[in-house]
């Protein structure tokens, strides 16, 4: 399945559960890292690109630094699709990766 139908079916699960869709809402987009250099590198590079942007250190062996990078939006399939494919690129910069997206502030 490619990015932008896994992200149709998610938004048409959550609709179906009773979440309305229509306001923007700061929508999280999560992503990994080896190591803590290239979790801070790809933040700055998201805070200058208007994220807010969090850094922390998990307990997983592998990929143990995480990046929630934070920005209000309508939660539309393109508006989610297309800045997960933009961060995802960034973060492959810095040798990390995507991992997700939600959001759990209305």
């Amino acid at each position: 399945m490619i990015l932008f139908e896994e992200n149709e079916a998610i938004l048409r699960d959550m609709e179906a559960r009773g979440s309305d869709l229509g306001p923007a809402r700061t929508i999280d987009f999560s992503h990994v890292f080896p190591d803590q250099m290239s979790a801070e590198a790809f933040a700055e590079k998201a805070r200058k690109a208007d994220f807010a942007a969090m850094v922390e250190e998990t307990d997983r062996e592998e990929d143990s630094w995480d990046v929630t990078a934070s920005i209000e939006m309508t939660p539309t399939c393109e508006n989610i699709t297309s800045t997960e494919e933009r961060l995802d690129a960034i973060a492959r910069e810095h040798g990390g990766r995507a991992d997700g997206w939600g959001f759990w502030r209305v």
